[in-house]
């Protein structure tokens, strides 16, 4: 159930929202190198805990100020909430600020 967002299990409804959801999954899986986002990983990266949560391939050869970001919009598209994720519009403004600094 990994990409399915919580109000499409819970109530059916599929949004945009629900695509942005699926978006942050697949950044955190990105990040992570793992195929499922929960429990312990999800709480690392809510911290900010790079060293518990960032692919261990990496061998810590990873910009912390990308990967923060990078957390930071995944874990904004992963949200609970639907109305408080971004829109697709923001992510993509993000993305560009982010490649912009990159």
């Amino acid at each position: 159930m990994g990409y399915l967002a919580p109000e499409y299990i819970t109530m059916g409804r599929f949004t945009e929202k629900s695509d942005i959801y699926a978006f942050g999954v697949i950044v955190l899986q990105v990040l992570s190198g793992k195929t499922a986002i929960g429990g312990s990983i999800r709480t690392a990266f809510q911290s900010f805990k790079f060293d518990d949560c960032i692919d261990t391939n990496l061998k810590g050869r990873y910009s912390n100020s990308e990967a923060s970001i990078l957390t930071k919009l995944g874990m904004q598209c992963i949200h609970e909430s639907p109305d408080e994720r971004p829109n697709m519009v923001d992510v993509i403004q993000e993305l560009s600020v982010f490649l912009a600094h990159s």
